[in-house]
């Protein structure tokens, strides 16, 4: 009898790294990036705890690839130096814009009592395809209140 136990603990422990999750991102749901961003997306979760880390989530086609950056924590890179300051989106929010051959880029970045956050979303390609910026625009705003709601 217990050398059965014995195999079928082994073969419960080889497969206990197979039944976990995939880590989930605590500030957008990867259903929610794919509404906003138009399509499927595949997901990059690096978020230890629920006010520090980076998710991406990336979508590309034939054509264009549109990524969204976010990241929280005691201190984040600088996506926007200056730009236009942002109301009801946690505090001193500003939004810039970049704009270069085939990518334009959208970024918000402020805080929410001392956690910190920012993000981009950025198409790149030859055609915007169906994220226009004013779109991309409407996208990064949702996705930065959302952002900023899960870190109140």
């Amino acid at each position: 009898m217990q050398p059965m136990w014995l195999v079928c603990a082994l073969v419960l422990y080889m497969l206990a790294p197979a039944a976990h999750a995939q880590q989930a991102c605590p500030w957008l749901t990867q259903g929610t990036a794919e509404k906003l961003m138009g399509g499927p997306v595949t997901a990059d979760i690096h978020a230890p705890t629920a006010d520090q880390g980076t998710c991406v989530f990336t979508q590309s086609t034939a054509t264009n690839t549109v990524v969204l950056r976010i990241e929280a924590g005691n201190q984040v890179p600088a996506v926007c130096v200056g730009g236009d300051h942002l109301k009801g989106i946690g505090d001193e929010a500003v939004r810039c814009v970049t704009d270069r051959s085939e990518e334009h880029r959208e970024a918000i970045q402020g805080h929410v009592r001392s956690t910190q956050f920012a993000l981009t979303l950025t198409v790149r390609g030859n055609s915007l395809s169906h994220l226009q910026p004013d779109a991309q625009r409407s996208a990064a705003e949702q996705i930065a209140e959302e952002v900023a709601g899960s870190l109140f």
